[in-house]
């Protein structure tokens, strides 16, 4: 008989905790000063001429949070505006290198060497070019 009354108090114990001890919804108050970041996605089309205006480069691309940008370029002559070169290119950046060369800088980031030194942007550090000639 004891056995059983202990039982049952034990589970009303219990239950009672459940029902009862509930916790409370806490709100942080630093999270309502926080602002909400949004990235913007802008399509853009660049229209660059070589030196000497003989050739047009024709660049679409999308800029947005991501560092690393690909490209839809094409390579057209200025008077007949016939299409001289095309092609897609992922990278930093394309520029005229001169009048029939087109530089085109990929996307390095962050190197790490072999002691697990991050280097970012070193002066040391040669950045190598992709060329594309034209003619």
């Amino acid at each position: 008989m004891y056995n059983k009354k202990s039982l049952i108090i034990c589970i009303i114990i219990i239950s009672s905790l459940f029902t009862f001890c509930k916790t409370k919804k806490v709100k942080d108050s630093s999270m309502d000063n926080q602002e909400e970041i949004i990235f913007n996605t802008k399509k853009t089309t660049d229209n660059i001429y070589n030196a000497n205006k003989s050739m047009m480069l024709i660049l679409d691309y999308t800029l947005g949070k991501n560092p690393i940008i690909t490209y839809s370029y094409q390579v057209i002559d200025a008077k007949t505006k016939k299409e001289l070169k095309k092609g897609v290119f992922t990278g930093d950046k394309i520029e005229w290198l001169d009048n029939n060369t087109l530089k085109c800088t990929p996307y390095i980031g962050m190197t790490i060497r072999e002691n697990d030194q991050v280097i970012e942007g070193s002066k040391n550090e040669k950045v190598k070019y992709i060329t594309i000639k034209i003619n």
